[in-house]
């Protein structure tokens, strides 16, 4: 018996200190991909001279993980035991990466047009324009292909986030659509911060009530080609139809992937009598009643700088 109980015991001993072993090499990174079995999965670790012992296979099949194994990107540092290699492929602990949509970015410039056109063809949307339908918000994934769901998802969202702004809306908008309000809240991403952004839709609604120009310059830049950043006087004479100094009216679709903030600002626009806003600083803008008012703001905070 009681060499029994020495032999388990140092059984036991060899096991923890093998589970505990760090194996030599470098940091790297393996795949496990849609077609790999668990066997597939050894196979590739003892290539790195990383093994497992057998009973530890074993609870991979006895607890039914063999067939679900975690597909993506898994990471190995030098310093990992081997015990702690399993646990990241036990608990399918992936490596992920991180797929930001900004505030007030713009879809064309987030996903190829390849891919746009795969997914707009997957949801039968026809003319496929997702400029605006992409809800700001940090995505994570671990493979290349999973860009398209992100797609998905993110459209999705923000479709709840329109639904819910235009719920909610003053239903005394001046002939507003929902796809109208989110038109607006497109520009007011660009145009505002969150502090301003009530009022600066209240001077949209206001001038689409008077049948005037809205002269928003983050329109016209969204409608110009090759921009290099400075806007120049012969820009506003440019014939594209997201030129809000030449049309009147909206322009034909968002610029912008909005806020749920903005949304919310262009179904609620703050009510007074301005029709002019020139910006005087970050987040902050001289509003005026009238043209006289205006040109004296832009005088001063616009032409001296």
């Amino acid at each position: 018996m009681k060499y029994l109980l020495l032999t388990i015991f140092a059984t036991n001993i060899i096991f923890y200190s093998f589970l505990l072993l760090k194996p030599n090499g470098d940091s790297f990174y393996f795949l496990i991909a849609q077609d790999n079995s668990l066997s597939d999965v050894f196979e590739i670790l003892e290539e790195k001279e990383i093994f497992f012992p057998k009973i530890i296979k074993s609870i991979f099949v006895v607890t039914g993980t063999d067939q679900k194994i975690y597909q993506g990107n898994y990471q190995i540092n030098k310093d990992d035991s081997v015990y702690e290699i399993f646990k990241k492929i036990y608990f399918g602990k992936i490596v992920l990466k991180k797929f930001i949509v900004s505030e007030g970015s713009q879809t064309r410039n987030l996903f190829s047009n390849e891919l746009l056109a795969t997914y707009c063809e997957q949801e039968k949307l026809m003319p496929c324009n997702l400029e605006g339908l992409v809800m700001p918000d940090t995505y994570f994934f671990d493979r290349e292909e999973e860009i398209i769901e992100i797609l998905k998802i993110a459209t999705k969202s923000q479709e709840k986030k329109i639904d819910l702004a235009w719920q909610q809306r003053n239903k005394d908008l001046f002939k507003y659509s929902k796809y109208d309000l989110l038109i607006i809240a497109s520009m007011l991403e660009k145009e505002s911060c969150v502090n301003e952004r009530n009022k600066i839709s209240g001077v949209i609604q206001n001038r689409l009530k008077k049948n005037m120009l809205l002269q928003i310059d983050s329109t016209t830049i969204y409608g110009l080609k090759n921009f290099n950043g400075d806007l120049k006087k012969h820009h506003l004479r440019d014939s594209s139809l997201y030129n809000t100094y030449m049309h009147k009216g909206l322009p034909p679709g968002p610029i912008s992937n909005p806020s749920f903030n903005s949304l919310m600002a262009a179904g609620q626009p703050s009510s007074h009598d301005f029709f002019y806003f020139v910006a005087k600083g970050e987040c902050s803008h001289v509003f005026s009643t009238n043209y006289e008012d205006h040109l004296r703001a832009v005088q001063k905070y616009q032409l001296r700088k």
